[in-house]
């Protein structure tokens, strides 16, 4: 098949001195508007330039917070429990009652969890085979966070997760993401896993980190990397439909009083903070916070009828509220945290999913609608996200007139790019071409494209590719970043793509010291990413992050 480019951009990034270049945090401006300045962060710039075939680096649109909400439909993930906290699995829709904004909503379609069974000992080992053998199957997401946690409490929560995965059979019931993060990078110990041995083993080999200090340039640094983490998370499980446990395990970032900030930089904070927890919900991820270490704070208020009273993030800005919003849970000063993880991986087990059609359009934009499933049996206690954001009334631009890319644009290629994790959503096939070195086809299915009438006969689609290669130790080596608009046959029969596949062409030096290379796809209609890693080398020499 033929695919026609045009208007086709190379893009150079340029960073400033003192800039991390292990890890991306501080590229997101949003996270930075008049907060504390951190000792020793430098600032990108933020935007991309024109130029010549060099290292390169390009991105989409910026995110807002808000619930995609499409054709009116919300849809939610319940967890029903009993008296004494266990899952309740045999209830039918009658059993449940939805409010908005205290109306009553009437549920059009009704999933109970026997409809998601878990799987049956099918052995998963990478984001690959997890959407091939099972593509709707419920995950665990493990967070050791070594960010704003004591080195002694990140001991106790290895020791945990450690007590946890000895307590299960060798072959655990939902495939398990295995990660750590800190003030320097974002580091997937083990991919989807359903081997209790792997796991064991990838946490052994893991060196525990030591950040914990005080002071308030660092306390932003914390807020940044904590962000940027489940931001990652959230984009690269986007393309896995099934239900997923995010379990984070330390105090993730630290609290925010607004009233210490500018009205700008408290603004930028709540948009980030909202555009973090959106992107949670669009990915169905639903966040459990446990620091064994840590002092409960005070809950959202909530009046008479258990409706909360304002936006949860409309006041302190706290990391367990986030936790709430995507129908989680937060526990603290808890000893047996091994048992907590359990109960937070069974609840991916045992949702109910729910939706219904608001009876008043949403046709606001940034307005909180408050959420709350109620039982028949007053018994019962239902668990669901607290409500979400109306759409806004116009999307963000692709990019600017002048064709550069916006500073959330830049932090999604970079992360993606320097991440080993891989992003599903748009899945990517690499082909070496015979003959060459460093010349590659990267494939995507064309019905994974948002594409734009383009004529009578052609379809046309804003698509970046980025094309970085490491050492074998995890050092960057190059990188090229391309934004084209790219161009393929309409069906005269109907508005889709007259051909199954649109196919990209990529070239990097692969010569040694090269061992990997990493290919990130970003299609800038609808934000999607795609990565896929290409290794030149036996994979058991490898030995960076």
């Amino acid at each position: 098949m033929r695919v026609i480019r045009s208007r086709k951009h190379w893009f150079v990034l340029s960073l400033a001195r003192g800039w991390r270049t292990g890890r991306c945090w501080m590229i997101f401006a949003m996270l930075l508007l008049s907060l504390a300045p951190s000792r020793g962060m430098g600032q990108a710039s933020g935007s991309l330039q024109q130029a010549t075939p060099q290292s390169g680096q390009a991105g989409p649109p910026a995110g807002t917070y808000t619930l995609q909400v499409n054709a009116q439909a919300v849809v939610l993930d319940v967890v029903v429990t009993d008296k004494k906290g266990k899952p309740v699995t045999n209830l039918g829709k009658d059993d449940f009652q939805i409010y908005e904004d205290k109306v009553p909503q009437t549920v059009r379609s009704f999933d109970a969890p026997v409809t998601h069974p878990e799987p049956a000992n099918i052995a998963v080992n990478s984001t690959m085979e997890l959407d091939k053998l099972e593509p709707t199957a419920s995950v665990t997401i493990l967070v050791l966070d070594e960010i704003n946690t004591r080195f002694e409490d990140e001991l106790f929560a290895r020791y945990s997760l450690k007590k946890f995965l000895d307590a299960q059979g060798e072959t655990l019931t939902q495939p398990t993401l295995l990660v750590a993060v800190d003030l320097q990078r974002f580091t997937m110990l083990h991919d989807y896993t359903t081997s209790r041995k792997d796991l064991l083993a990838a946490l052994e080999h893991h060196l525990v980190a030591y950040p914990w200090r005080q002071g308030g340039g660092w306390k932003t640094e914390q807020f940044n990397a904590a962000v940027a983490s489940i931001m990652e998370i959230a984009e690269a499980t986007a393309g896995h439909p099934g239900h997923k446990s995010m379990i984070w395990i330390g105090r993730g970032f630290p609290s925010f009083d607004p009233e210490s900030l500018s009205p700008e930089a408290d603004a930028a904070l709540q948009t980030t903070i909202e555009t973090c927890t959106n992107g949670l919900r669009d990915s169905r991820v639903v966040l459990y916070t446990l620091d064994s270490a840590g002092v409960s704070t005070a809950p959202v208020a909530q009046d008479d009828d258990g409706f909360y009273t304002d936006d949860p993030f409309g006041g302190q800005i706290d990391f367990n509220a986030m936790a709430l919003a995507t129908g989680g849970e937060s526990f603290f000063g808890r000893n047996d945290v091994d048992r907590l993880i359990a109960a937070s991986a069974l609840d991916g087990a045992s949702f109910y999913t729910l939706s219904f059609t608001p009876t008043l359009p949403i046709t606001d934009a940034k307005i909180f609608h408050n959420l709350r499933v109620v039982m028949r049996n007053p018994d019962l206690r239902a668990a669901t996200r607290e409500g979400y954001y109306s759409q806004p009334a116009k999307p963000a631009p692709a990019r600017s007139a002048d064709g550069k890319l916006s500073d959330r644009q830049v932090f999604d290629l970079m992360v993606a790019g320097q991440s080993t994790m891989v992003y599903d959503a748009v899945p990517l096939t690499v082909l070496r071409m015979t003959g060459t070195t460093g010349d590659f086809k990267v494939s995507l299915s064309s019905a994974d494209v948002t594409w734009q009438t383009d004529g009578a006969n052609k379809l046309s689609a804003n698509v970046t590719l980025l094309v970085e290669s490491f050492d074998k130790k995890g050092k960057l080596l190059d990188r090229q970043g391309e934004s084209t608009t790219v161009e393929v046959p309409r069906d005269p029969d109907a508005a889709t793509p007259g051909t199954p596949w649109v196919t990209l062409l990529a070239k990097i030096p692969t010569k040694p010291p090269a061992a990997r290379i990493r290919f990130v796809v970003r299609l800038d209609d609808s934000g999607k990413l795609g990565s896929s890693n290409f290794l030149l080398v036996d994979p058991a020499t490898l030995s960076g992050p």
